[in-house]
This record gives structure tokens, C-alpha cells and sequence, in this order.
């Protein structure tokens, strides 16, 4: 089970499906089949075991076979999996060397008008995602890679719950972070400070994120549904800097 589990792990990196590692299983153990004997032993309808089965060849984990006019599909050797993240590391690669030279020409042709701020909005989980995302991308450009962060206690389980491995990717990164916690809680991380201020009756649910000339601001709907504003301006960014420094040594 355990190497099972492995395998589901290695193929949703690899952008595979549950079902693809499931069908690939069945033909390791059945070795030479028809679709409807892959279909008999996952139990996936034949009409989806028919793309699956087009996906593993495109991706070379899996290889055909005709015999007469009927088609048997055969998996391929495990080892193919260390060839597919080469492949995509490679592609990887490649895409970052593209970006780099995009990405400048993209800014240059920007509609924002110089010195305007900009406004992003963000909403549900995966939004929440994309500003943490951001917070990573721009503190590693910084001189000194350092984040500053409000956080109240009844949002926290929202935060992180699309990125558990945020705090890893900071911590790897060397991006370190001052927070002021509202309300008990909140796990001690390596290059982190934090101090606390007490709860507030109300009941505040909201989490701030002070980042290069960047503030976010993290909330959650009536229907628990999160959602979060980034503004881009450097005034803005630098005075909540200063306010959360004096409020920082004042605790």
C-alpha cells in the first residue's frame, strides 16, 4: 500500500491522474491486455480506461501491441518515470530560459501608468495560493528577503491549506518574517519572530501580508469563501513597514 501511495504521489507531480497510476498498476500485473480487462480490474468505466490509455502512451509509460485486429496495451518499465522527470525538468528548463527573456519585454509594454498603484483582487483558496505565491516571488528579489505579517487566529487554518509547504519554501529560500500574531496560537518556524496581541472581542478575522512594496490583505466571506486584495505601491507598503515596526517595539 505504501508504495502505492508513492506511486499516486509521483504521478500527481507529474500531472498524471489517481486513475492513470491505478490503470498503469493493473497492466504491471496483467501484462498484455485488452481495454476491457483494464477496465474489469480497476473497475473505470472502458470509455475512460480508453484515454487513460492514451494519456500513458503519449507520456511512453505504456506501448501497444496488435494481434490480428485487436489491440493490447503493455506497461512499460517503471524506470520510464525517471526518464519522464528528466524530460520535464528539462522542458522546465527550458521555460524558465524563455521567461527570461519574455518577461522583461512583457513589462515594458505594461498599460500601468507610472507611479499609479495597482489593485489585484483574489478570491477562493487557489487565490489565496497565487498571493502567497507572490509574497515567495518577490522577497527572493529583495536585498534583504523579509516579509512582515498581521495574523488573526480564526483565518490561519485558511492560509496554508492549499500551500502546507509555504513554510518550507520560505525557510529554504532564507526569507525570514516578523509576525504579529492576534490571538493564541501559531506554530515557532526557523528565521521567524513573533510576538502576540490579545484577541479582540469582535472577533477579527483577517490576515495582512507587508511584502517588498506590496500589502495583501487576507479575509474570509460570510460564507467562508477567502479572499484577498493585493495593492502594489510603495508608499502604502512603506508606511505599514513603519507602523508595524513601532507596533513591533512596543510588544
Amino acid at each position: 500500500m505504501k508504495s502505492e501511495q508513492k506511486l499516486l504521489d509521483i504521478f500527481k507531480q507529474l500531472r498524471l491522474t489517481e486513475q492513470d497510476a491505478h490503470v498503469y498498476l493493473a497492466l504491471l500485473e496483467l501484462e498484455a491486455v485488452s481495454i476491457r480487462k483494464v477496465a474489469d480490474k480497476t473497475g473505470i468505466n472502458r470509455g475512460s480506461v480508453y484515454e487513460i490509455l492514451k494519456r500513458l502512451v503519449e507520456e511512453g509509460l505504456v506501448s501497444t501491441r496488435t494481434t490480428g485486429k485487436r489491440e493490447y496495451f503493455v506497461a512499460e518499465s517503471p524506470e520510464r518515470i525517471f526518464d519522464m522527470i528528466r524530460d520535464k525538468r528539462k522542458s522546465l528548463l527550458e521555460a524558465q530560459k524563455a521567461a527570461e527573456a519574455i518577461v522583461p519585454m512583457l513589462l515594458s509594454k505594461s498599460a500601468r501608468p507610472e507611479g499609479r498603484p495597482v489593485v489585484r483582487y483574489y478570491e477562493d483558496a487557489e487565490g489565496v495560493v497565487a498571493i502567497l505565491r507572490d509574497v515567495l516571488q518577490t522577497c527572493r528579489k529583495l536585498d534583504n528577503p523579509r516579509y512582515y505579517a498581521y495574523s488573526s487566529r480564526p483565518l490561519r487554518q485558511y492560509i496554508y491549506r492549499k500551500f502546507p509547504k509555504f513554510t518550507e519554501r520560505r525557510i529554504a529560500e532564507g526569507i525570514t518574517v516578523k509576525v504579529i500574531a492576534v490571538g493564541e496560537g501559531g506554530d515557532p518556524a526557523p528565521i521567524s519572530e513573533r510576538k502576540w496581541l490579545p484577541e479582540a472581542r469582535s472577533g477579527i478575522s483577517s490576515y495582512t501580508l507587508i511584502y517588498g512594496n506590496k500589502v495583501a490583505h487576507i479575509s474570509i466571506s460570510s460564507d467562508f469563501t477567502p479572499y484577498g486584495v493585493v495593492i502594489e505601491d510603495s508608499g502604502t507598503a512603506s508606511m505599514q513597514k513603519l507602523l508595524f515596526e513601532q507596533l513591533w517595539a512596543t510588544l
